[in-house]
């Protein structure tokens, strides 16, 4: 197929089929945003439709609403919202009642777009989509983020609807997603990961000397040094490096490491390759067989980090030397290894670039923007790589879309000016770890960083590596406090898919992990569905606060912002521009009731409008007010407009 139109062919190929006889399915009633009316049977927060009649409806009903928007090319991010989207996962579901979940896929997906844009969504950030290695499975499915390859889809994301249209590839698949998208002007944004590859990555077939190898004996236990001269969670700055390379367990480390196969037996080398090419047996494992070596697993770049070893991946090897700032501490004979440093490419470059690699990742990123069309990258961990790798990935994207959405996943508000000046336009920053703990003085701090930012943040509470905000204080904290990150100045709220209807099973709890490392399912290791059935969504507070900020999006602005005074455990942050004004008023005791005086917030100014009231029942807006009793973590938007008043 041509790239153009491949949403109309989709489209065309199911209403050729609405009238089939095929068995119907049940999906979430919520995924009914087109207002289908021929249900078989309707329970238990589902519905069962004929698939094709569903999908026809639905994909018309897409087409009709796209009337109401033209799509812009560049993005507004002071009125933006994100939504993060691990594709299998966030419409994966029991369609056929016979226990056997189902992947989500890229035309499952576009079911939810029309909802999405109701909240306000106009960039889709979807995770890893590419196919990934079932080598070493974490959990049930294994890790998205085990990437096989750059150039290959997930091919679970392909949707069976589609099976007899003649000539379709999964890859147009995801290009009709991303039609869609545009239609209601939303944006795309994957994961790129140029850093990490599986540990049986396709690289490897033809450049094993692209990754880190160890020896077999080495893998059971394997793990970076512990260096007890340092403190916990240390990052390797230059003025460590002696300390790192002279402790006693790292040249025992170092020496796990060995040449890669073609290098230490090109002959047997040559002759496994054909063997796993004639028989389909897994090369690794005939490495690991025959040669006694395996690909290295990753593992932090952080300095006595707690975090377990990766097992299902490896780093690519950037540089084919060392860096000269730790050469020294080397032996001579030292096979290619990964340590802190090495890991960590932008601050300890080596001298010989292994170019070929780069010319490979720099083709993957045009690979998306030709095949699919998409609008923006998240890059993993690229604030770890080469400066002249990243400019190089920054300069490919610019040249084909110069607005296109770039990413970093840097966790730290502070790092702003260094992500802007990259080129970055967004950032994940540090807003999920500050949750971690939501105290007023927490909040505080961080609200007073945000006005000063050279470059906009994630607005979140949670994300896809951290637990669910409703696992820490329940239902009504989650609300509250995404009324408390809807507004903030130089920050895109940001929703991770679940939480729209308050799910609280995690994908990861790779950050700030409250499970105490029990083995629970995790969407990113597990097959599971989100639980699109909750009786009481956050989903219409969602679209309630993205109507009110489009209605008042010029007052939203940094300059315009204040942090007021308020009570113990009350957050009070608002906006005033000449006659209007608007209040953010959060009550961040999950026990007290809390009074605020709401006329010694700002001079001149005794009452305002409540606009929106974060509790389920939300009976206050409309009211005028000029004290405010906030129940447990309630949350209410405030309004005044002097003229109005007058």
């Amino acid at each position: 197929m041509v790239r153009q139109n491949k949403l109309e062919a989709i489209r065309a190929f199911i209403a050729g089929r609405r009238d089939s006889a095929v068995a119907p399915i049940w999906i979430p009633s919520l995924w009914n945003v087109c207002g289908y009316s021929r249900a078989v049977e309707e329970k238990n927060g589902e519905i069962c439709v004929h698939p094709y009649d569903f999908f026809d409806t639905h994909l018309n009903y897409l087409l009709e609403r796209s009337k109401d928007y033209t799509f812009q090319e560049k993005t507004n991010l002071d009125d933006s919202v994100i939504y993060s989207s691990l594709v299998r996962y966030s419409t994966a579901w029991d369609t056929n009642h016979d226990g056997e979940i189902e992947s989500g896929t890229f035309l499952r997906l576009l079911l939810l777009l029309p909802m999405l844009k109701q909240m306000g969504v106009n960039i889709l950030y979807m995770l890893p989509i590419n196919r990934y290695s079932t080598l070493n499975l974490k959990g049930d499915i294994g890790s998205p983020y085990a990437v096989q390859s750059l150039f290959h889809l997930d091919p679970n994301l392909h949707d069976p609807l589609l099976d007899g249209l003649e000539g379709l590839t999964i890859h147009d698949e995801l290009s009709a997603l991303v039609e869609g998208c545009h239609l209601l002007d939303i944006k795309t944004v994957v994961d790129f990961i140029p850093r990490v590859t599986a540990k049986n990555s396709e690289f490897i077939k033809e450049n094993p000397e692209w990754v880190y190898w160890i020896k077999n004996e080495a893998l059971d236990g394997f793990a970076p040094p512990p260096i007890p001269e340092l403190g916990f969670f240390e990052e390797c700055t230059p003025d460590k490096l002696e300390t790192v390379y002279r402790s006693e367990a790292t040249a025992g480390f170092l020496s796990h490491f060995t040449q890669p196969p073609n290098v230490l037996n090109p002959a047997l080398w040559e002759q496994l390759k054909a063997r796993s090419i004639e028989t389909g047996e897994e090369l690794l494992t005939l490495v690991e067989q025959e040669m006694g070596i395996t690909t290295s697993p990753a593992h932090s770049d952080w300095i006595n980090d707690v975090q377990p070893i990766w097992t299902d991946i490896t780093f690519l090897r950037l540089y084919e030397d060392f860096s000269p700032q730790v050469r020294p501490y080397l032996q001579p004979d030292q096979a290619p290894y990964v340590l802190f440093d090495t890991i960590k490419c932008n601050y300890y470059p080596a001298e010989k670039p292994n170019l070929a690699l780069w010319d490979k990742l720099i083709e993957a990123v045009q690979f998306n923007i030709d095949t699919y069309g998409i609008d923006g990258f998240r890059i993993d961990i690229g604030h770890v790589l080469p400066t002249p790798l990243l400019t190089s990935i920054f300069e490919t994207i610019t040249k084909a879309n110069p607005n296109a959405i770039l990413i970093s996943e840097d966790l730290f508000n502070r790092n702003h000016k260094k992500a802007a000046a990259t080129g970055y336009n967004i950032m994940l920053g540090s807003g999920w770890n500050v949750m971690t703990e939501i105290t007023k003085d927490n909040l505080l701090g961080y609200l007073q960083e945000l006005p000063d930012l050279s470059i906009h943040i994630f607005a979140c509470s949670e994300t896809a590596d951290t637990p669910r905000i409703t696992s820490r204080g329940g239902v009504d904290l989650a609300r509250m406090i995404g009324v408390f990150n809807h507004f903030l100045p130089n920050a895109i709220p940001y929703v991770t898919t679940g939480y729209e209807v308050n799910e609280v099973q995690p994908l990861n709890c790779g950050l700030a992990d409250n499970t105490s490392g029990a083995d629970i399912p995790r969407a990113f290791f597990n097959k599971m569905t989100i639980d699109w059935t909750n009786g009481n969504p956050m989903r219409l507070l969602l679209e309630q606060m993205t109507a009110f900020k489009k209605a008042h999006l010029a007052l939203f602005r940094p300059e315009h912002f204040f942090i007021a005074e308020s009570p113990a455990d009350v957050i009070v942050y608002g906006y005033r521009q000449g006659e209007e004004s608007v209040i953010v008023c959060c009550n961040l005791s999950n026990e007290a009731t809390v009074s605020v005086d709401l006329a010694s917030i700002q001079p001149g100014i005794s009452s305002y409008v409540v606009s929106i009231d974060s509790s389920i029942t939300g009976e206050q807006p409309g009211q005028r007010l000029a004290a405010a009793q906030l129940s447990p973590n309630q949350a209410i938007i405030l309004y005044h407009n002097n003229l109005e008043v007058q």
